[in-house]
């Protein structure tokens, strides 16, 4: 026997309700595609500001990290705009901080520029690469946009996390000089607590501690040592020329010129600037230095210049002239003892014969030797006491009625002997 498969006949209603929904699905439209959002849409609503379509960006999640053609991302757009609205809404949405245009502008840069220290602080938290010292290509760097934009909480936040520098930059030397005309003793100690060289005036080789001793700029000068400068800062090789200008002192002048690592302790020194020399050695100084070429100490650069103030400053004291001094006479060929404005003690003496005349000037005896032997002549000289470092002094020796001598100062033993015991080193004699 045959099978027999059996149709399936469904009633005419149900047949006619099938096709009318296969027409209709046929027929019908098809669901709504999602549209998708390209990340420099988002930079283009935010550059013309357009709220609209920056609404739809960040409802959409668009990358809000994306680019123009400069580098330049929403964030830092919206920060040049100071639109702080829109640049709050991107950081709540993951914009990145630090990342900068072709130039090497970044939103902090931007902030500290407009004087924002709110938003600037803002910024500053979300920083995880900040480099403050990094300049953009123009040369400028984060904190001449803060001295730019002169807000000083915004100036002292970045000033603070510069990190240590061997040189000043323009910058640098910039805030220094505003915040010593301001006489912002925390700025300035700050700023030279950061950098190991000495600053310099923009466009200057001298340095700022040099020129106030130089110019005579006490109150520049004694700021600059509360602040911490170097009180061993040592001249350039080459000075400046109104430097130079400066220095009255044509024996100054040309150890500066020639010589090398003259201290601002030497140069006043050699310029008599008393007040400046006790002020360097108060604050460490280092009187013992010499210099590079001619092996010259401060004491020995007082003495050449002829400023016996400032040697008896470099001695450690020296009594005053009222109360101690010598007079020496050439002409007469005397020595005269002086306490207390009075001679009280006179001798004869003998100085420098024909050829080997000597100095004339104010000096101060710098030291003393009890058996002194010239390296020159080959002779003993007792009760040696040298004048201002230099090649001649007072001793014992023979004593005509004439000058006989190579060019010190020769006397009487008995008389060398007493000045040795009761002249001290620091003592002024005057020769003349």
């Amino acid at each position: 026997m045959h099978a027999f498969k059996r149709r399936v006949i469904f009633p005419a209603g149900v047949t006619i309700l099938i096709l009318v929904l296969l027409w209709a699905m046929a027929i019908g439209p098809e669901p709504p595609a999602r549209v998708t959002i390209s990340p420099e849409e988002l930079v283009r609503a935010v550059t013309i500001q357009r709220d609209s379509l920056i609404d739809l960006c960040l409802i959409e999640r668009v990358d809000p990290n994306g680019r123009d053609a400069q580098g330049r991302t929403p964030l830092l757009i919206a920060t040049s705009q100071q639109n702080w609205k829109t640049a709050q809404r991107l950081l709540d949405v993951g914009a990145l901080v630090d990342v900068a245009d072709k130039n090497g502008f970044t939103p902090l840069m931007a902030a500290a520029m407009h004087g924002n220290p709110a938003k600037f602080r803002l910024l500053l938290e979300r920083s995880t690469k900040l480099r403050p010292e990094v300049p953009c290509a123009d040369g400028q760097d984060l904190l001449g946009f803060a001295l730019d934009g002169g807000d000083q909480e915004i100036i002292n936040t970045v000033m603070e996390r510069l990190p240590p520098a061997p040189q000043w930059t323009s910058s640098t030397r910039r805030a220094l000089t505003a915040a010593l005309q301001a006489g912002k003793k925390e700025q300035i100690r700050l700023l030279l607590g950061k950098h190991s060289a000495p600053p310099t005036p923009e466009g200057k080789k001298v340095p700022f501690l040099a020129y106030s001793i130089a110019g005579n700029n006490s109150s520049l000068f004694s700021t600059l040592l509360a602040c911490g400068a170097d009180p061993n800062t040592v001249l350039p090789s080459q000075s400046d020329k109104d430097f130079l200008a400066m220095l009255s002192s044509k024996g100054l002048r040309s150890y500066v010129e020639e010589d090398r690592n003259i201290t601002v302790a030497m140069l006043a020194a050699g310029l008599g600037q008393d007040d400046y020399l006790r002020g360097l050695i108060d604050a460490g100084a280092n009187r013992s230095r010499l210099t590079s070429r001619n092996k010259m100490s401060a004491l020995d650069i007082a003495a050449e210049t002829g400023h016996w103030r400032a040697a008896q400053i470099l001695l450690g004291g020296g009594p005053s002239p009222d109360r101690l001094r010598l007079e020496i006479s050439l002409g007469l060929q005397r020595v005269a003892l002086f306490k207390n404005g009075v001679p009280v003690y006179r001798t004869q003496c003998s100085t420098g014969r024909p050829g080997y005349s000597t100095k004339r000037g104010e000096f101060v005896i710098t030291n003393k030797e009890r058996n002194h032997r010239s390296t020159i002549y080959h002779v003993d000289m007792p009760y040696f006491m040298r004048l201002s470092c230099l090649d001649f002094g007072m001793h014992a020796g023979y004593v005509p009625n004439h000058p006989a001598s190579h060019g010190c100062i020769r006397l009487p033993e008995d008389a060398a002997r007493k000045f040795f015991s009761e002249i001290p080193v620091g003592t002024l004699v005057t020769v003349q």
